[in-house]
């Protein structure tokens, strides 16, 4: 095989996995080297496995790390082989909280270093390293008061300033992520947000000085321009109790998504009492995979009544069973298989949709077929930024998916091109 055509390898633990499930479902550009991407959930840097993957695609490219967290693994600790050099015997995924304190965390830094400094040596130098989990943690403990000395932040055991300097040639400068890290990952693993994996992509394509500033910035204004430029100027009222709408109002307050001009996400009380709008998007909290029949249809008579009360306040209502739909689309998924799909055929997302939906609803949730890209790869319901464009788009407009990836290539094209 000729050393041209071999793959760039980008490494890392679940970040990894969620990118290469991004490129799959179309959410972002491919890059611009051919990339081979190894990814395993919970991965340590030091894994044995690493260099087994990357077989010898590093004599043609840089292998790119997005570096987890430094306790991934951590129970090699209790194996009697274990040994505080590189490389390990054995593979050890995620983190055990019982085996979390000051001296173990040195223990496994140490051998995160040392596996560091080994992979530079064995890879001739073709390396490039972005520590995520540490920029995004250490914005965490910065932006909460944590590990505050003499008005100065210290962590015990590793900061991103010493971590940076000990490996200046092939460590991308982070520093930046300090100043708006709210806005570049989505939850408690710091997944990254759509922002977030523009920001990897770009360092990815060998943009190694992206103006954070810029991206964002470019990014809100993007969107606003697809808005105005492909929806209607409606007044909107987005309301439910799902968990859909709280996660909305999260990406929301982190400056992850803005909603459209005339549009606004309001609880249902507030819902009932507003002044009447062109269209409400109602999403249920119902999701009945733990349900028996009697439950199943006190909810169904709850939304019902629910949707009684919006309808006759607002001039148009739809009602979109998120949280019941993206539990059976996930449950199609090799992790959760079957999972969380209703025993009861009544307790179905389209059952649902038939019992309640007006006949004049011309979207429905099922009515998206394309789910893979539409949410975040757990079983948090986490909508994707193409699954929000998607389901507002076609609830208000008579826009198909394929419509919409066109307007979300549109944006994407602008993040990209303008940084």
């Amino acid at each position: 095989m000729s050393k041209s055509i071999l793959l760039r390898p980008i490494v890392g633990p679940s970040h990894a996995v969620r990118l290469r499930h991004a490129l799959a479902t179309k959410q972002f550009l491919e890059f611009a080297i051919p990339s081979q991407i190894i990814g395993v959930g919970g991965m340590p840097i030091w894994s044995p496995r690493i260099l087994k993957e990357i077989g010898l695609s590093y004599q043609d490219h840089d292998v790119f790390f997005i570096v987890g967290d430094f306790r991934f693994g951590n129970l090699v600790l209790n194996d009697p082989k274990f040994s505080a050099s590189y490389p390990q015997e054995k593979e050890y995924l995620s983190i055990d909280k019982e085996l979390i304190n000051e001296k173990n965390d040195q223990i496994l830094f140490d051998l995160c270093m040392t596996t560091i400094k080994a992979l530079k040596l064995q890879l001739q130098g073709k390396l490039k390293l972005l520590f995520w989990d540490l920029s995004i943690r250490e914005y965490e403990n910065r932006s909460t008061g944590r590990y505050q000395e003499s008005g100065s932040y210290r962590h015990p055991v590793w900061n991103l300033e010493n971590v940076l300097s000990q490996f200046e040639t092939i460590a991308i400068d982070s520093r930046d992520v300090l100043k708006v890290g709210r806005q570049l990952y989505i939850d408690s693993s710091a997944h990254p947000s759509f922002i977030g994996w523009i920001y990897i992509s770009q360092l990815i394509n060998g943009n190694i000085s992206v103006d954070l500033s810029k991206l964002i910035n470019t990014f809100g204004q993007a969107l606003q321009r697809i808005f105005a430029t492909n929806l209607k100027q409606d007044r909107v009222i987005i309301t439910g109790n799902s968990k859909f709408t709280r996660v909305l109002e999260a990406y929301i307050q982190r400056q992850q998504f803005q909603l459209p001009l005339n549009w606004v996400i309001e609880p249902l009380n507030k819902a009932f009492e507003a002044d009447s709008v062109d269209h409400c998007l109602y999403f249920p909290s119902l999701f009945t995979y733990e349900m028996d029949a009697q439950a199943i249809d006190n909810g169904i008579t709850q939304v019902q009544k629910f949707y009684s009360r919006l309808a006759s306040k607002h001039k148009k209502v739809s009602v979109l069973f998120y949280d019941n739909w993206a539990f059976e689309s996930i449950s199609k998924r090799r992790d959760y298989l079957n999972k969380y799909i209703s025993k009861h055929t009544e307790g179905l997302t389209a059952n649902l949709e038939n019992a309640i939906c007006p006949k004049e609803q011309s979207y429905r949730i099922t009515d998206s077929l394309e789910f893979e890209g539409m949410i975040e790869l757990n079983n948090t319901l986490y909508p994707t930024l193409l699954g929000l464009l998607e389901i507002f788009y076609r609830a208000t407009t008579d826009q198909n998916h394929e419509e919409v990836m066109l307007i979300y290539n549109e944006l994407l094209a602008e993040c990209y091109r303008n940084n």
